[in-house]
């Protein structure tokens, strides 16, 4: 899929639900979203596909609500893309990654940026979505 699809199809989700909640968006297209407590280190948030075919979004309970949309974004991304499940974060696919984050800063936010999303590198997306991250106090 181009950049630009990518970009497109974050938006069209968008304006289909009139939202920009990840977590609402998920369930909208029929995707379990469980939040989950577990240690960070550990598990910030995952996408799993059952053998039936159905796919979980777990996203940890520890990571406040504007996170939790967030990282439900990237995860979205997985399950729409349908990218093979990581076990590990040790396992990422550069690409897949790139898509997803790409999907995420998409679907969350407005072009208001003074780079043009498809002129993003991972880095730079991957670094907008982070520093919008944050443990609940």
């Amino acid at each position: 899929m181009t950049k630009e699809n990518i970009i497109l199809y974050a938006r069209l989700l968008r304006n289909i639900f009139e939202t920009t909640d990840a977590i609402e968006i998920a369930r909208q297209l029929r995707y379990e979203v469980l939040f989950v407590e577990a240690d960070i280190r550990s598990l910030k948030a995952n996408t799993y596909r059952c053998e039936n075919g159905t796919k979980t979004i777990f996203i940890n309970n520890k990571y406040d609500d504007t996170s939790r949309t967030i990282l439900c974004a990237h995860e979205l991304g997985h399950a729409v893309f349908n990218h093979k499940y990581k076990h590990s974060y040790k396992d990422k696919n550069l690409k897949n990654e790139y898509e997803v984050n790409l999907f995420a800063v998409a679907l969350l936010f407005d072009e208001c940026f003074n780079v043009p999303l498809v002129q993003m590198s991972n880095y730079a997306l991957q670094s907008i979505l982070d520093l919008n991250i944050n443990l609940l106090p």
